[in-house]
């Protein structure tokens, strides 16, 4: 897999399916823009929460999530960043379902929304991103 295009934004969301995918507190996702990635190697599967509004990416051998596709998201791709050679740098920017957040699970987020942001919000989380980046706080 290639990262070709700086991310649009990075999320954690806390929501009981990303819990469950992930066996941990929050998945962490880089919104990438259309053509801002690429499979290099290999034809990844779908698995998990097969769901029309979603599909999600794994790697047919080791079975880990890599990244998510889905019709709303206009060509976008959710990228997972652990699949990154270095992740160190990536503090979520955005947090969503914090109405199902695990006790203790904290992010660093500047944002929280009790479910995903409103669409209307893109624009606006995606522009303090630019400016703010993924720097901790």
């Amino acid at each position: 897999m290639r990262v070709t295009a700086p991310p649009m934004v990075a999320m954690a969301c806390h929501c009981r399916g990303c819990q469950k995918l992930t066996s941990s507190a929050y998945s962490l996702t880089l919104m990438l823009p259309p053509g801002g990635f690429e499979v290099t190697q290999g034809e990844p599967v779908l698995g998990a929460l097969r769901r029309a509004e979603s599909q999600h990416h794994y790697c047919p051998t080791c079975k880990s999530w890599l990244f998510t596709t889905a019709p709303g998201l206009q060509g976008m791709t959710n990228f997972r960043p652990t699949m990154l050679e270095d992740a160190s740098w990536v503090v979520p920017y955005v947090e969503s379902y914090v109405t199902e957040k695990l006790p203790g699970a904290e992010t660093g987020a500047t944002h929280s929304f009790d479910q995903f942001p409103p669409m209307e919000r893109y624009a606006d989380l995606m522009a303090g991103f630019a400016s703010e980046g993924t720097r901790p706080k």
